[in-house]
C-alpha cells in the first residue's frame, strides 16, 4: 500500500478540529484536536504514526503544540498513533489501559483483519497511555464522558456544551456497521441515550463522516432492533443464522462492513443467554457457525 487513507481537517467550532479519515473502515478512524493559548489536546491517534503525523504537522502549522492526548478506548486504530506524541501527556481511562495490556499486540490478527494494511503491524510500537486524571481539563470548555461497558468495557466521548460539538469515539458510527465485539448491546444503548439527551449539533463519530444528533439516534435504534431481535431469537430457540436472515437493518441498509451485522446480533443473543454482563464481556465469536 502506497498511499495512506485520505485525512481532511474541518473546524467544527472554534479552536476544534475533527479529523475526517477515509471511508471510516476497519483500521481507518477518525480523530481529533482542540487548541487553545497555543496548546493542544488530541483525540486518539488512529492506526499507524504514519496517520498521526499527518494531523501533528497540522497543530504545528497552526501554531499550536500538543500537551495532552486522550485515547477514547483501547482499540490499535485509535492508540496506534500515540508514538507521535511521546513528548505529551497521553491518557486513557485504566480500564483501557488494562484492556490494552491484556491484549498486546497481536500481529496475525490484525493482519487477518485489516488486509490492507497487512505486513505494517509487525513494525508498530505502541506507546500505552497512563491513567486519565478524575479532574482533567479540557480546552475549550469540554468535558470527558465515561460509559461502561459500550463499544468497549469503557468508552470515553469528549462534550462541549458551549458549542453542543461532540466527540463520540466509537460509541458513534456514520456509514460503517458498529461493532459490538468487545461491548455489550445494552450498554451501548446507554450510551447512546445518554449522548442524544445533550442534543449535540455536530457530532464526530469514530468512523465515518461528521454527522448531528439524528446519526445517534438512528444508531441507537439500530442497536434498539439487535437487541429485540437478539432476545426473540433466544426465546423462540432460533439459531443466529435463521435469526439473521429475519434482520432489517433499516437505515443502515448499504453501510459498509455488513458483517458486523452477525457479530452484533450474537452479542445480543449472548447477553439475553446471560453469558454476558457487564462484569463479565468476555465470549467466543460466532460460537454457532452461519454455514
Amino acid at each position: 500500500m502506497s498511499v495512506w487513507p485520505e485525512q481532511k481537517t474541518h473546524e467544527i467550532a472554534d479552536g476544534i478540529f475533527a479529523v475526517i479519515h477515509g471511508d471510516g473502515q476497519m483500521g481507518v478512524s477518525n480523530a481529533s484536536f482542540i487548541i487553545e493559548r497555543g496548546s493542544a489536546l488530541v483525540v486518539d491517534t488512529m492506526t499507524f504514526p504514519e496517520m498521526a503525523m499527518q494531523m501533528a504537522q497540522e497543530i504545528v502549522h497552526r501554531g499550536a503544540s500538543v500537551e495532552s492526548v486522550i485515547n477514547t478506548h483501547h482499540h490499535v486504530d485509535h492508540v496506534g498513533g500515540n508514538i507521535v506524541f511521546s513528548h505529551a501527556r497521553i491518557l486513557a481511562h485504566p480500564r483501557s489501559i488494562q484492556a490494552g495490556q491484556q491484549l498486546g499486540l497481536p500481529v496475525s490478527i490484525y493482519d487477518h483483519l485489516m488486509p490492507r494494511f497487512k505486513g505494517r503491524f509487525a513494525e508498530l510500537e505502541l506507546v500505552q497511555p497512563v491513567p486519565l486524571p478524575e479532574h482533567q481539563a479540557v480546552p475549550r470548555g469540554g468535558q470527558i464522558l465515561t460509559f461502561s461497558p459500550a463499544h468497549t468495557a469503557t468508552d470515553l466521548a469528549v462534550w462541549f456544551p458551549e458549542s453542543r460539538v461532540l466527540l463520540t469515539g466509537d460509541i458513534g458510527f456514520k456509514g460503517v456497521i458498529p461493532l459490538a465485539l468487545n461491548g455489550l448491546v445494552s450498554g451501548w444503548i446507554e450510551a447512546l441515550n445518554a449522548l442524544i439527551a445533550l442534543e449535540p449539533v455536530v457530532v464526530v463519530p469514530g468512523h465515518g463522516a461528521l454527522g448531528t444528533c439524528d446519526d445517534l439516534i438512528v444508531l441507537r435504534d439500530y442497536f434498539l432492533s439487535v437487541e429485540r431481535l437478539g432476545r426473540e431469537a433466544v426465546r423462540s430457540g432460533q439459531s443466529l443464522r435463521d435469526a439473521l436472515a429475519a434482520f432489517d437493518p433499516g437505515p443502515l441498509t448499504g453501510w459498509l462492513e455488513s458483517e458486523r451485522h452477525a457479530i452484533n446480533l450474537e452479542r445480543a443473543m449472548k447477553e439475553a443467554r446471560g453469558e454476558i454482563n457487564r462484569t463479565n464481556l468476555a465470549a467466543a465469536l460466532l460460537s454457532r457457525p452461519l454455514g
